[in-house]
């Protein structure tokens, strides 16, 4: 299963539009937001393409607390299934601990975060605002029976090019 992640979008439609235009032209078949959404518009962008998705809200997403029940909205942390994996999503880097699920996503940070422990893969695909490092940044993660494939892409602002890192990390007992 390949899976996108994005984070703090903020007030950047614009940007966000193109970092989920480039996850589902990569194929994505759910999408997780790791909150500071900001702008309904992105979630209505999000609804537009017929995503399954899921969203935290953020430390700035206080107003759309009135639109939880509209959207796949929730606050954090938050656990689910998918893929055959347990998952705890969130904004705040502070619902990290305790390491109880295979896949911990968050955001907030604006900085990008892809760590393997052997047990726990734990990430966050940076800003897609480019507010602090001037590059939009979103990330796949391609779910396989014995591995765990991450992409980055990453696009410096006022450029069209996105690039992308790959990296692997090797899983026991998984299953696709």
């Amino acid at each position: 299963m390949r899976v996108g992640i994005i984070s703090d979008t903020h007030k950047k439609v614009g940007r966000a539009k193109k970092a989920i235009d480039l996850l589902v032209d990569k194929g994505i078949e759910f999408l997780i937001h790791a909150g500071d959404i900001v702008k309904e518009e992105i979630l209505e962008y999000i609804e537009s393409k017929n995503l399954r998705y899921v969203a935290v809200l953020g430390n700035n997403d206080y107003h759309l607390y009135s639109v939880v029940d509209k959207y796949e909205l929730v606050t954090e942390p938050f656990y689910f299934k998918l893929a055959g994996k347990t998952w705890k999503l969130m904004h705040y880097p502070k619902y990290i601990f305790p390491l109880d699920t295979d896949i911990i996503v968050y955001g907030h940070t604006h900085e990008v975060d892809i760590t393997f422990n052997g047990k726990n893969l734990i990430l966050n695909p940076g800003e897609v605002c480019a507010r602090d490092t001037g590059f939009s940044s979103c990330m796949t993660l391609d779910i396989k029976k014995d591995k765990y494939v991450v992409t980055l892409f990453y696009r410096k602002i006022k450029t069209t090019e996105w690039k992308s890192k790959v990296k692997e990390f090797f899983i026991s007992g998984g299953k696709e």
